[in-house]
């Protein structure tokens, strides 16, 4: 005697919907702080203005943000409001940014494993690959991403982070930043 059984068996795997995530511009900021040294550096901040991730279950499925580097903010507390708009200039000159060529920083998100948030951040045309420490929460309300990190933009070759001729002094190419970025459903 034979039975069959049709339809799906109880130990099949639910499946995991994919759930999209956008950005909440107006919640969510990005802090950087670029140096000399550490006790000679400068403050600021820079726009998130798009992104979005998408999210299987716990797992970061795909994940891109837009940075527009004509909202670099300096907030250094004792710097004189002239000063710090000629930082930001200086910043959006040819010899650093270039913001009039090359205003939009592409990040797109390659996973998320073990506190760290696999980037490609395409800044002036070139891509840059690290894994950044960060936490990635999602659930029904939304998502958030928060972290500390540096970047080393020194692959860039920008000329304001090169040594000067005569003092041999230099920015760091490492810039840290601070990031909250929060997402809605």
């Amino acid at each position: 005697m034979g039975f069959a059984s049709c339809g799906s068996s109880e130990n099949e795997a639910e499946k995991v919907e994919k759930v999209s995530y956008k950005l909440d511009a107006a919640t969510s900021s990005l802090k950087w702080k670029g140096s000399k040294s550490a006790e000679y550096f400068h403050e600021g901040t820079v726009s998130i203005t798009d992104g979005s991730i998408e999210m299987e279950g716990d797992a970061l499925v795909a994940g891109s943000f837009t940075i527009d580097l004509n909202t670099i903010a300096n907030t250094d507390a004792m710097l004189p409001e002239d000063k710090k708009a000629m930082l930001v200039g200086h910043l959006m000159a040819e010899d650093f940014f270039n913001t009039a060529k090359n205003a939009i920083v592409k990040v797109t998100l390659n996973g998320y494993e073990n506190g760290k948030l696999s980037a490609t951040i395409n800044v002036l045309g070139q891509d840059i690959k690290q894994d950044l420490d960060a936490k990635l929460v999602a659930d029904e309300n939304g998502a958030s991403i928060v972290g500390k990190f540096d970047v080393d933009f020194a692959s860039l070759n920008m000329a304001g982070m090169q040594a000067d001729p005569t003092t041999g002094e230099k920015i760091q190419s490492a810039i840290a930043f601070d990031l909250n970025v929060q997402l809605k459903k």
